[in-house]
């Protein structure tokens, strides 16, 4: 769910894979490294079990592991990715080997997709919004909304299952 630039900007001092959390705070934007786009974008974000061994892989491979160095960065110089190079060397011939042929923005593509399956499982709209790193609700509505139209009836049978497993027996 992070917007490329903040992808392209993670350090591994931003990354704690024993707690499963990375920081958010900075975004390669335009040739140059910044803060990310608002208080909100600066924030803590949980990942997963696939995650973490994605990030355990990467930290194997790569040369570059001081704290300050970047998660993601050039294989040979560590320097940032080209954002463009990022999107036609490795997310478009990944999603062609995943088999996702429908056209769409990559990157942009991909955060959407994220946001809209942490809604329908059912996660609270402050959950997106935070993990997004969204100001304001209105922006993360459209996951949201987006959810519901995609998986109707995901939330009620998350429920009925939740639910069902507390009855006594």
């Amino acid at each position: 769910g992070l917007r490329r630039g903040e992808l392209l900007g993670l350090r591994w001092q931003d990354v704690d894979l024993l707690e499963r959390r990375l920081h958010v705070r900075q975004a390669w934007v335009r040739n140059q490294m910044t803060t990310p786009k608002s208080r909100a974008s600066r924030r803590t974000v949980a990942f997963g079990l696939k995650t973490t061994a994605v990030l355990e892989d990467q930290w194997q491979s790569t040369a570059y592991r001081h704290d300050d160095h970047l998660v993601f960065g050039h294989p040979e110089l560590g320097t940032p990715l080209d954002p463009s190079m990022l999107t036609r060397v490795y997310v478009k011939p990944a999603l062609k080997r995943a088999g996702i042929t429908k056209p769409l923005q990559p990157w942009h593509g991909l955060r959407h997709t994220a946001l809209t399956m942490d809604a329908a499982v059912g996660n609270p709209n402050a959950y997106v919004q935070a993990k997004a790193g969204h100001s304001q609700f209105s922006i993360t509505e459209r996951y949201v909304h987006a959810a519901q139209v995609a998986f109707p009836g995901a939330v009620d049978r998350a429920e009925a299952r939740i639910f069902q497993e507390l009855r006594p027996s």
